[in-house]
């Protein structure tokens, strides 16, 4: 009886279970769609915040490329300027007006070698343009017409303004605009103002070349500003003209009076009145300013369509959660179901073997109550027979009544087993003129690069640092921040090069460059060009796939790369190199399909104070780096 007690006990226990499981598992239902949900909306914020801030960093460096450019196009104007202005020194104005045929030539020749160029001119203290020349198929501007409206020439009439950049301007009415940049003509005395040369600069030139080279996402602009606000070029241009920029309206002026030479902003134009992630950077020493600006709904609308894929993703995360929570309860109820079914035939059962039992017992009693039947009827025929004899009467009496006795004990029995049976079954850059020249530690500079890129650089790759003990100078030329910046892309270059995992070498030696006929023989081209002296060698070698000699050839030129449309700007080794020839230095590449490549810089030596030459170079000097392609040393 106790262990049928304990089956139906077991019974009821696994019904609560199986209630207490189908509870849980509603709370788990509840939970596979909210907390997807919340994931979305985790993911969704995160998500746009960093679509945001990409979208600053690369307006950031794609305004440090567009001032690149252009401080490099006024950087070549300037200099034209200034050989123009020596072609004509000491000589008088007839004299000019004399050699006005060869001065038209030699400016005719200039204006078919570069684009940018609207036109070139020279005028004379009184307005008068007595030399001009126009880019070939455009309309010429007739002889000595005056220019004295012309705000480039009326700023160099008040003053010496230096290079001066003047507002856009039409030079006739059926061509584009144009903006320029003058200076004051050199007089035969020294001494006084003798009019102006002046160069002007194509807004389409800037505009068309902005189209070509710069990935342009949509609704961004990129602007040419000047510092007090006129806007020079504009792209995509405009039909109506461009407003002038005041502080009142204006983030960007509001930035630029407190001095930066770059920074970003997020602000409402005050030309079309959208809002966009604007980057800025000053162009060198010029009044200039190239703006860079990313639609802000553009960026959203990138953020949406992301959140479509995510919003599917997570849809789908949620349903399969739900259908699986949903099948283990429609599971638990079967179970529970099954539990039910077999409590029933479980008590079925119980009761079947009750009946079972009661059945023999009463087979039992029944024989027993037979053999006292069979007692009493035979005591009752011997009573019969021997009704003279008393005692025999009285011992038949006694008989009778013993059996009876079990007769009734017999009931007795039967009725105590039926009560117990019936009782048991109850329960989710800057590019500002240092007063002194810079120098930089080349062992301690390269060591730190490295160190940074060791927790960077990506778990297929890795980065060894070597240095020789002794014969390494202590000092170097150059800033200490374009020595790790180029250290930084050579090592990154390096890196590209090996897609599926290796070792970036970074070796920084002494090497002491000797006098020509001393030695040096069998050095690298680039070696046989340095001025004698102590360098620091810094090389960075891969084991890549190498580089042909077609690719080779170009592999410095600014804007050239073979990396992939969006990772790669094509001025990693160009500015490379030109860190190390400001330095005094150079840059070679050695490099073969198969071999990888291995890029060296040298840097020379800083022996003491006294001996620190000036690293500041002449217009002059930079031309033949602004004006020709940077190739590697073969």
């Amino acid at each position: 009886m106790g262990e049928r007690r304990t089956e139906r006990r077991d019974t009821r226990m696994r019904g609560g279970a199986a209630a207490r499981t189908l509870r849980r598992l509603r709370l788990v239902l509840v939970a596979s769609i909210v907390v997807p949900a919340l994931l979305f909306v985790g993911a969704a914020w995160f998500d746009r915040e960093r679509l945001l801030q990409d979208s600053a960093d690369d307006a950031a460096r794609t305004a440090a490329l567009l001032r690149e450019h252009a401080m490099k196009v006024l950087d070549v104007d300037e200099l034209l300027l200034r050989q123009l202005d020596r072609r004509i020194q000491g000589m008088s104005w007839d004299e000019i007006r004399a050699a006005r045929p060869e001065l038209l030539a030699e400016i005719a020749a200039i204006l078919a070698e570069r684009p940018q160029l609207s036109g070139i001119g020279i005028a004379d203290a009184e307005g008068r343009l007595w030399v001009s020349g126009t880019p070939p198929g455009t309309e010429p501007l007739p002889e000595d017409m005056s220019i004295a409206h012309r705000e480039y020439w009326a700023a160099q009439r008040e003053s010496d303004a230096g290079t001066f950049v003047s507002r856009a301007y039409h030079r006739t009415a059926r061509e584009r605009p144009s903006f320029g940049i003058s200076r004051r003509r050199t007089a035969p005395d020294g001494a006084g103002f003798d009019g102006t040369i002046h160069v002007g600069l194509a807004v389409s030139y800037f505009v068309e070349f902005w189209g070509r080279a710069v990935p342009v996402q949509g609704n961004a602009t990129i602007s040419l500003v000047r510092t007090d606000g006129e806007v020079l070029a504009r792209y995509p241009e405009m039909a109506e003209p461009l407003p002038r920029l005041v502080p009142e309206s204006s983030t960007l002026m509001r930035s630029l009076q407190t001095g930066p030479q770059d920074g970003a902003y997020r602000a409402a134009s005050p030309i079309d009145g959208a809002e966009y992630i604007v980057a800025y950077a000053r162009v060198g020493d010029y009044p200039l300013v190239v703006e860079y600006g990313v639609s802000v709904a553009s960026v959203l609308a990138v953020w949406r369509q992301h959140l479509l894929v995510l919003g599917g993703i997570c849809a789908l995360a949620a349903a399969a959660l739900a259908f699986a929570v949903i099948a283990a309860m429609r599971q638990a109820r079967r179970l529970a179901e099954e539990q039910g079914r077999r409590a029933v035939a479980e008590a079925t059962l119980q009761e079947a073997q009750r009946l079972e039992l009661l059945g023999q017992l009463a087979a039992g009693i029944a024989h027993d109550f037979n053999n006292v039947v069979q007692a009493v009827q035979g005591g009752a025929r011997l009573i019969e027979k021997a009704s003279a004899d008393p005692e025999r009467i009285r011992s038949l009496a006694r008989m009778l009544d013993e059996a009876a006795g079990r007769g009734a004990a017999l009931t007795r029995r039967m009725l105590d087993f039926s009560r117990r049976e019936a009782s048991s079954g109850a329960a989710n850059d800057d590019h500002s003129v240092e007063a002194e020249p810079a120098t930089a530690p080349p062992a301690e500079t390269v060591a730190g690069v490295c160190q940074l890129l060791s927790s960077t650089i990506g778990h297929l790759h890795r980065i060894r640092y070597e240095v020789e003990t002794e014969g390494v100078p202590a000092l170097v030329r150059g800033d200490r921040g374009e020595l790790e910046a180029a250290v930084m892309n050579l090592a990154v270059n390096a890196r590209d090069a090996m897609p599926r995992g290796g070792e970036v070498v970074v070796r920084v030696a002494g090497e002491r460059v000797l006098a020509a006929g001393e030695g040096n023989g069998a050095a690298q081209p680039a070696v046989r060009l340095l001025r004698p002296g102590l360098y620091a060698r810094v090389s960075v070698t891969d084991t890549g796939v190498g580089m042909p000699p077609e690719v080779l050839a170009r592999v410095g030129e600014p804007f050239f790369t073979t990396k992939p449309r969006g990772r790669g700007t094509g001025l990693g080794l160009a500015s490379a190199r030109g860190f190390a020839e400001r330095a005094g230095g150079a840059l070679h590449i050695d490099s073969a399909v198969g071999r990888g490549t291995t890029v060296t810089l040298w840097l020379p030596a800083v022996v003491g104070p006294a001996q620190v030459p000036s690293l500041r170079r002449s217009h002059a000097a930079a031309a033949p780096d602004i004006v020709t392609p940077l190739r590697p040393a073969s």
